[in-house]
């Protein structure tokens, strides 16, 4: 956090009015890292001081970190290398020709291959479904709800059994030690509900 911005630097919304881009992406881009702390600080000791930041450095670093093939992250690449050509051309990458984006063709061979491979892999799969190798999901999700549940009971139950015991105690190893014994207990309990879902 600084007093005063340094010579240069721009609040955000005078960067969003120059860029084009809205204030709410600008202040992510800062939050997320893309725009570097040394390029972008809140000036002021108010909760609610503005962000500022060093324009043309933020920019470049900005624009640098965005992925140019990423359809969600092109239309801010593209406004942010509108205003890096009005200081510095060379900082531009130059857009991929249409022939280099292009995925290679597949020929009819490649194509029946895919298919022959696509086609043991569901055999594969119906095969194992046949001989039981799969699992179903509703019997799993029901026996997770069973053991999160007496997880949960036997932690909360805890506090009752052992208040007594931790209250009228004054030696903290043997508190310690209580308290240790209980969760060890409920983990058990835990280990043991296993053993009888894997039977």
């Amino acid at each position: 956090m600084k007093k005063k911005a340094p010579k240069g630097w721009v609040k955000i919304s005078d960067f969003e009015e120059t860029t084009g881009i809205s204030a709410k992406t600008i202040t992510a881009a800062i939050k997320r890292g893309y725009i570097p702390d040394n390029f972008a600080d809140v000036v002021g000791t108010s909760a609610t001081s503005p962000y500022y930041l060093n324009p043309q450095q933020a920019a470049v670093c900005w624009y640098k970190s965005l992925n140019s093939a990423h359809p969600n992250q092109r239309k801010v690449r593209n406004a942010l290398a509108g205003y890096i050509k009005t200081f510095d051309k060379a900082v531009i990458e130059p857009e991929p020709t249409a022939k280099a984006v292009a995925t290679a063709t597949m020929t009819y061979e490649d194509a029946q291959l895919q298919e022959k491979i696509a086609k043991a892999r569901i055999a594969e799969l119906e095969l194992q479904e046949k001989e039981g190798a799969l699992v179903s999901r509703e019997r799993i999700n029901a026996q997770l709800f069973a053991a999160g549940k007496e997880l949960r009971d036997t932690l909360l139950a805890i506090p009752d059994r052992i208040t007594d015991v931790v209250m009228a105690e004054d030696n903290r190893a043997i508190v310690h030690n209580t308290i240790y014994d209980a969760i060890a207990d409920a983990l058990q309990k835990l280990a043991d509900f296993q053993t009888r879902i894997d039977q």
